[in-house]
């Protein structure tokens, strides 16, 4: 698929829902073209039997030699057990590039996938309930909201509006709105997020409520990454996924350094996309996929999530649904972390709402995480590996 015709893909729908709108996603698919830095889907179906009992028969032989049951015996009866049903899967559907390929649950079926307890994840991330007040202790997830709104859920639950009151309305490069937060914005040590301006990123320290100020050449820092949980890394230029500078977060000196990222796995045909979630698991990114697949609704570049783990590569991969209820939107589906050596988190977005749901990779076994409700989207999350 041409980048040309993959951007009319991005943009020929807008998602209804407050998550990835096509700015978003827009910059997500140039970060991926940029740097190709790199799941798995399927659905195993349950065998039903049905068991005839019959009772009390006599069968007895007539003068034409047929055998007609015994009238002084009551009539058989049959009672058919009902069919054998389980939790939604995954199903198994080929190979690609040497990969098992396989087809996640439905939209329609996520809210009965088994569901999975999560340390510090709660079952519902109710948004709609956060209250603008101090953080003061690490946090699990990011949430992006409209404008500027930005969430928190931290490590021991609670859901928390940050004052966003400092920072200045964002557009990127090309003039369109964006949040200040990033899929990468979040530390490695949960105890900071860094902000994107035109012109600086904005670090707030949850501990301690502090904000500090590192001031960047214009643009450069949406594409921002941590490098210590005192440092972060920044381009010499957008689309430069190596060479840039490294800042300190407080005092201390501006150096240059060239860094070699890891990576995620993907065809030649393929557009990944998003962050590369790193773990004890392997890798895992979201993709458009130039993989031939006829999926339920026959759409062209299915979305997937492309897994290595240790070596073994496998491909989640999503069908966006009939387009009316049940359906997901256009990069609805992004890797966010490992809690495991064998358990990739991702978030689903759709028109019945957010999710965030858990593949063990290589299984049919899909869970059900959390619920994420009110007005904001999830943007990063901690790894829990």
């Amino acid at each position: 698929m041409t980048d040309s015709a993959l951007r009319d893909l991005f943009h020929d729908a807008a998602p209804s829902l407050d998550g990835p709108g096509p700015a978003a996603i827009d910059r997500a698919w140039r970060d991926g073209t940029r740097r190709r830095v790199g799941a798995r889907v399927a659905v195993v179906g349950s065998v039903a039997a049905t068991v005839a009992v019959v009772t009390g028969v006599a069968l007895v032989g007539g003068s034409d030699g047929r055998v007609a049951p015994d009238p002084s015996v009551d009539a058989p009866t049959s009672t058919p057990t009902p069919p054998v049903t389980g939790p939604p899967v995954a199903e198994q559907v080929g190979k690609y590039a040497g990969a098992d390929v396989w087809w996640a649950p439905s939209v329609t079926d996520e809210s009965s996938l088994p569901p999975l307890s999560v340390a510090q994840l709660p079952p519902v991330v109710d948004l709609d309930a956060a209250q603008e007040e101090a953080v003061g202790e690490p946090v699990v997830g990011l949430f992006s909201g409209r404008g500027e709104r930005a969430f928190a859920l931290t490590a021991s639950q609670r859901v928390i509006e940050i004052d966003t009151s400092r920072l200045e309305t964002l557009t990127d490069e090309a003039g369109n709105r964006r949040n200040p937060l990033s899929s990468y914005s979040l530390s490695a040590d949960r105890q900071s997020a860094f902000f994107i301006q035109k012109s600086s990123l904005e670090v707030l320290d949850f501990v301690t409520g502090e904000w500090t100020t590192i001031d960047t050449p214009d643009w450069l820092a949406e594409e921002a990454r941590w490098m210590m949980p005192d440092q972060i890394w920044l381009p010499s230029r957008l689309g430069d996924d190596s060479g840039g500078t490294i800042h300190p977060v407080g005092p201390g000196v501006t150096t240059t350094a060239t860094i070699d990222w890891v990576r995620g796995w993907s065809g030649p045909d393929d557009q990944p996309w998003g962050p590369v979630v790193f773990g004890r698991g392997g890798t895992a990114q979201a993709a458009f996929a130039g993989l031939d697949l006829v999926s339920p609704t026959r759409f062209a570049a299915p979305e997937v999530i492309f897994v290595d783990q240790r070596g073994e590569r496998s491909v989640l991969a999503f069908d966006r649904g009939p387009g009316e209820e049940g359906t997901r939107v256009k990069g609805c589906c992004i890797p966010r972390a490992w809690i495991d050596e064998d358990t990739v988190l991702f978030s689903s977005v759709s028109t019945e709402g957010q999710r965030i749901l858990a593949w063990d990779v290589g299984t049919p076994t899909v869970h059900l995480v959390s619920d994420i409700r009110g007005p904001a989207s999830l943007t990063a999350l901690a790894d829990l590996s």
